[in-house]
Order: structure tokens, then sequence, then C-alpha cells
């Protein structure tokens, strides 16, 4: 076996230019490779600098020196770089004299890093977790002596905020940098500093199947470019007539798999969608039309039908990449994860939607969404050429040429779209207070910084001159958004961390119920009943809380989970987290918490209940959700049942979740807070109202320490002035059209009395 993985390696792309690799990497502190999917660059570039041994020992003798000049900085500290004046370099003693190599290999998913780790432990004949590990949030496989970590890039931004100079590590790679998620952009920064500090002891690689180069070898300081020519094959790209429409994209990406399977030759099929609704969606609607086809007398191929995620549990994605029988061809339902980091042998066709499920932050509402976008141009090719991995392949695309020119050329970056309060945390509490100019590849809107930092301030994360705060340090240990952690932190408090925990946990991972789709109409029905009867009144929270606490108290019982409907590996990876999150709240200072919470209003109101004997953990787990997510208090319309306002900022007006409790019962309180991950709870309006004062008097250019001239901050408070009196003025028109109106009726129905009489 060992023979034929080295005969097997030999024959990838990527081997070709290993020597000018190993040459580049030693010469250069940083070096961008670019090379298509399969070529090689995820698994082998990693092992040629594990196993060659002049590149070890340039490497080890260079880290030695580095960490003997930082132990004679260490008695004389002095603020440098990212630091803060209270921080003090990080100098772990057993990497001073150490021959053992340190690699660590990023990827924006948790699939990609796990399945990466797996197949190079199993070309190098290792266990998984000793050589070679993985590392994703809530799931660690590595020991202190791993020397390969693949890592997802936010595990590696945590570990900044204790090691800024990375010196736990020889090399980092930054893989599939062209997808710009959000903790890869500020890893940019925090590595290319590190490295500059780390005086040629620390080697950056970026590596992508396609990359927009002239912005990376600027950012990189004009490094140096190796591009891998991979074994490609020609691939024939067919476009529809007419761009498809929303209602008819799952049915038309169906019908064109089903007709490549019954009218082509060998080779599987990949068909893209935006979300993994459509793929389970398109999946059940597959089988059903084969078998239509079948029982109208026409001969159908053996073929395996599958779905592929983010969501998804490890097991399920991995059946993906088993090869099937012979004379069976595979149909692979999947989403963007598969554009990418992932290589699915003997992929023959695809069909492409040209659509993409993104998340989107509006810091105007302060609200995320998730939006089915277009995709870019960049992903349109990515996705065509996961056809011509093996053999000549066909992509036909269900959407027409001019829709392809009209497409942007690169994916918006996720920094650039996405809600910043968690990054912003983490800058802060790296002792970067100017997050500003930070550093980024591509700048994010000041109005996005901003908010985020305004959403800090209101979670006491930060005061209001910017600076973190003792609380926001605690919330920067948690490995979630800000808001979730000051829930922990609080519900230690109000004595419900237990079932916080809980529910954290459940709303990290996938649904908890089974999913079942609308198209199957009997099976819908069923999940809606049994959902309605384990509804909570209070919310989404706490009937999460209660189902979950139902199945924990019948054992973990497999057979209860089937029948409740229940998705059993989520159940027990959110048991898994529970854990985890548990850990860490009992690691927070009930002490150091009491200083903060003295004079909150939540707490005193905690405070209140408890000795008046009327305390309940319900009550205490909707006040610590409030200290976390007040400002998304909304109040209901009386003019939509399911409709609601946002009290701040008003005028905002929001849907209740198709898939919220208060949906399944068709009962809707008065006063909601809904979370960014899913869920809504029933509050009441004197438990936030208190906070809204703060959230009016916050100064944003304060918080972002950006400095005006006095003129300038004359003209800002005139502008807002200005607005507020133009909002007043427009409210007491409308007050006094409703008054007017109100007049007429009256009048008018006194009339109509004294005709009938």
């Amino acid at each position: 076996m060992n023979q034929e993985i080295q005969q097997f390696r030999a024959t990838l792309p990527i081997n070709e230019f290993k020597q000018e690799i190993l040459k580049q990497t030693l010469e250069n502190t940083f070096i961008i490779i670019t090379g298509d999917t399969g070529s090689g660059k995820s698994t082998q570039l990693p092992q040629y600098l594990l196993d060659d041994e002049n590149f070890r020992l340039s490497i080890c003798e260079k880290r030695k020196q580095f960490l003997e000049e930082q132990v004679e900085e260490k008695e004389q500290p002095k603020v440098q770089g990212f630091l803060s004046k209270k921080q003090k370099p990080f100098v772990p003693e057993d990497r001073k004299n150490s021959t053992d190599l340190k690699i660590v290999v990023t990827q924006p998913r948790r699939m990609a890093a796990i399945s990466m780790a797996k197949r190079v432990a199993f070309e190098r004949n290792q266990n998984l977790g000793s050589e070679v590990g993985y590392s994703i949030r809530f799931d660690n496989s590595t020991t202190n002596t791993t020397q390969l970590r693949y890592v997802t890039d936010g595990i590696l931004v945590r570990e900044c905020l204790q090691d800024k100079d990375l010196t736990g590590y020889d090399v980092v790679i930054l893989d599939e940098a062209h997808e710009r998620s959000l903790y890869t952009d500020v890893l940019f920064a925090l590595v290319k500093t590190a490295a500059k500090r780390r005086k040629g002891s620390l080697k950056v690689i970026i590596t992508s199947a396609t990359l927009n180069i002239n912005i990376f070898k600027t950012y990189f300081e004009g490094c140096p470019y190796v591009k891998v020519h991979g074994k490609s094959f020609p691939v024939e790209v067919k476009y529809s007539e007419h761009n498809i429409t929303q209602q008819k994209r799952n049915h038309d990406a169906v019908n064109a798999a089903i007709r490549m399977h019954l009218h082509e030759g060998p080779g599987d099929i990949l068909v893209f969608l935006p979300g993994s609704e459509d793929c389970e969606v398109c999946r059940k609607f597959c089988y059903e039309r084969l078998a239509e086809v079948l029982n109208s007398g026409v001969e159908v191929p053996s073929v395996l039908l599958y779905t592929l995620y983010g969501s998804q549990t490890s097991e399920d994605q991995s059946q993906v990449f088993q090869r099937a029988d012979e004379h069976t061809r595979k149909i692979i339902f999947c989403t963007n994860i598969a554009e990418t980091s992932l290589t699915i042998d003997n992929i023959g066709f695809v069909v492409d939607t040209g659509y993409v499920k993104q998340k989107v932050y509006n810091p105007r509402t302060g609200m995320d969404s998730l939006i089915i976008q277009p995709i870019s141009k960049t992903q349109a090719i990515q996705r065509t050429g996961r056809a011509g991995r093996t053999q000549a392949g066909k992509c036909y695309r269900l959407f027409s040429k001019q829709f392809y020119e009209s497409l942007s050329e690169h994916t918006t970056a996720e920094i650039m779209r996405v809600n910043l309060a968690s990054v912003m945390l983490l800058l802060k509490s790296m002792g970067i207070d100017d997050v500003v100019r930070f550093e980024f590849m591509e700048q994010p809107t000041q109005e996005a910084i901003l908010q985020s930092l305004r959403q800090l301030y209101l979670i006491q994360a930060i005061d209001e001159d910017g600076y973190i705060t003792p609380m926001g340090y605690e919330m920067s240990r948690y490995p979630l958004e800000p808001s979730y952690a000051k829930a922990l932190i609080t519900s230690k408090l109000m004595e419900c961390s237990s079932e916080m925990s809980a529910i954290v946990a459940i709303l990290s991972t996938e649904s908890i119920w089974q999913r079942i789709t609308r198209v199957d109409v009997d099976g819908y029905q069923k999940l809606q009943e049994t959902q309605t009867q384990h509804a909570d009144p209070a919310g989404d929270h706490l009937s999460l809380l209660k189902i979950f606490s139902e199945w924990r108290q019948a054992t973990f019982n497999e057979q209860f989970a089937k029948d409740t409907l229940l998705n059993l590996r989520s159940l027990r990876q959110a048991d898994n987290i529970r854990q985890q999150l548990q850990q860490l709240v009992e690691g927070t200072s009930r002490k150091k918490c009491l200083q903060f919470y003295e004079q909150d209003y939540l707490y005193k109101l905690f405070r209140k209940q408890k000795d008046s004997k009327k305390w309940n953990i319900n009550e205490s787990i909707k006040l610590a959700l409030c200290s976390g997510f007040y400002f998304n208090t909304a109040r209901k319309m009386h003019n939509g049942e399911d409709t609601y306002l946002m009290v701040y900022p008003e005028g905002t007006v929001v849907d209740t979740d198709p898939q919220s409790v208060y949906t399944v019962i068709q009962q809707y309180p008065e006063t909601v807070i809904f979370t960014e991950l899913g869920g809504t709870s029933q509050v009441r309006g004197n438990w936030v109202k208190p906070y809204f004062s703060n959230m009016v008097k916050v100064d944003l250019f304060k918080l972002a320490r950006i400095e005006f001239q006095q003129r300038g901050r004359d003209a800002v408070h005139e502008r807002r002035q200005k607005k507020i009196q133009e909002q007043e003025k427009q409210k007491e028109q409308e007050e006094k059209e409703k008054l007017e109106k109100r007049q007429l009726y009256k009048a008018r129905f006194e009339q109509r009395k004294k005709v009938k009489m």
C-alpha cells in the first residue's frame, strides 16, 4: 500500500514543482502558490516541507535565534507591534531547542480541515491525531507532539490571542485564500505582522486554486509567485436560452441531472444549488422523477443520490467521497462547499444554477440576512472545472451567456458583508485599539466598523472611549458571537448557566429536528404536530431546551429521538458543545462578574424576583438572553399577526421566522427578542426599556477613536439635530393626520346615528 501511495503522490501535478517551491520558501518570508483543485497543493505541500531536512534545520536555527532575542526582551519589556501595555511576549521554552518542524494549514471550512488531515495521516501511515491532526471549533484531534495541524481559520485567529508571534509554528499555510472568509482576512494581517517580527523564522505560504494575484502580491510585499499547472481535461460549457426563475430552479436542476444520467457516458454528476434545503428537496424530487421514468418503461441505469453541505455531520459528508460500484453513477446535490477545498473523484458533469446563499449584514438595521445571490465569474469557473479533473466533461449552466457576462469578476470578501462585532472584539483583546486603520487587505466600510463597535459598547465589551473592558476580555474567551458570550456570562450570575449552555449549543449545530421538507406532505404534517406538542409558548429558546432535556432524561435514547423526529447526530453534537461551553462558564469568575452587574437593571430584577421567592428558572433564562440581545427587541404590529416592529431603530419591520415555534402554534406575543443563530423568545417590554437611553447616547466616532476638528464635530452635531427635528416634525404631522381622521370618523358615526333615529 505504501508503494502505491508513493506512486500516486508522484503523479500529482505539484510534484514537478517540489524543488522550486522548497527553494522559494527557504529564501522568502512570503510566497504565493496557485494550482487547480486536485493538483495536490493542500496535502503535498506541507509534507514536502515536513520531510525536507535542509529546510527543517534552517528554520529551527532561525527560530532558536529569534526566541533567544525574545527572552532578552522579556527581561526588559516594552510595547511593540500589537502588544498592549499589560501584555508580555509569549516565549514557549520547549520550542527554543526543539528540532521538530511545526506546520499549520488553515481551511475556511470544517469539512476540508478534517478530510485533509485524514488524507495526509493515511498517506504517512500515521494514526490521526499523532503526527497529523485537525482542530476545528468544539472538536480537536491534536496533541502537543502533532507536527502538522489542519485548522479552520477562526482557530488560528484565537491562537493569536495567546501567541501574537505564532511561536508555536514554523510555517503557516493559508489555503483557499481566494474564498476571503471573515477570519482569513484577519489572519492575513496578523500573520503578516508576526512573520515580519519573526525575522525569517516564520514562513507564510498563501495558496489557492484561483486568485487575484495583483492584490495579493501587493499586500504581501511583492512576494514570489509559483503557478502549479494541473492535469485538466476540456469541459464543454452549455448555457440555457433563458434565466431560470427561483420557483423553477430546483425543478430544472433535477431534470438536467436526470437527462445527463440517461444520455451521457460514464462520470458522476455534481449539481450546485444555493442552500442545504435546496439540496434535500432536489434529492427527494430526483428520487420521485427517476421512479416515474422507470415506471414509464424507460430503463434507468443504477444511480446513488447524495447531498453535500456544510452543516452535515462528517459521517454524512464522507459518504460522498466513497467510490461507487462499477456501472453505478453518483448524483451529488451540493452547495458552494464543493467549489474548492475538496476533490471528489470521478466527476464528469456539472449542473450550475448560478446562485449561492450568503449571509449579508445590514449595518443600518443591525441585522444579518441569508440572501440568495448570483455567483461571481470566479465561482462559475471553479464549478465548471470540477468536471475536468479526471476526464473530458460537460457543464450545463442554467443561465444565459448574457447573465454570465453580467456577473462580478470576483467573490465579495466576507469581511465586506457580515457583522464585524466578533472580529473587532478579538482585535481589541489583542491590544489593537485603532481598528479603523487596521491593515485589512480590503478595508470594510466605516459604517460597518462603527456599528459593530456600537454593538460591543451596548453589551459592555468596550467602554465609551473604545477600549476593551474586563467584561470584554472575559467575552473574548468564548468561541462565539459576543452577544452569546454575554448571555452565557450573565447566566452564571442568574443561576441558569447549564440551561443557557444547552440553548447556545443547540443553536450552534444544524437543526435538532429531522429535515423534512414540504414536498413530503405527510411527513411534514407529522413534524408540525410533533413540534406543536413540544412547543413552549415562551418561545423558541425554551422549546429547544425542553425537547433537548427530554432526550437527555430519556438517557440519550435513539428510539426516543426517532419517534420524536429528532436528528440524533445533531443532538449528540449539541451535547458535546454544551459540555465544552459549561467548562468555559465555570472558568468565569463569579466575583469578577459581580463588579459589572451590581448596578445592572436586569440583575437587580433577578435579585428582586429571587428574594421575593417568585424566582422562575425560565424567567432567568430570558433575562440572560436579554442581557446579550436587548437591542434585538421587537413589538407586535397590530395590523399584522406575525409582523413586528423593531423597538430601536424604529421603523424597521421584521417578520416571524417560518420555522419559529410561534409560527407553528400560531400565537404571537406582544414583545419578543431574537438571536442571530435563530430563535425568538417572549419578553416583557419593561425588561429592556431602561437600556434604550444608552443606545441613543452612543458616540460612534468616539468609540472608533476618530479624531475630528471642532468644526467637523459641530457639523456632525448640526446634521444630527436637523435629522432629529425633521423626524419629530414628521411624527407630529402623522399624529395630527391620525387625529383628524379619528375626528372625521367620529363625526360620520354620529351623523349615521342621527339618521337612524
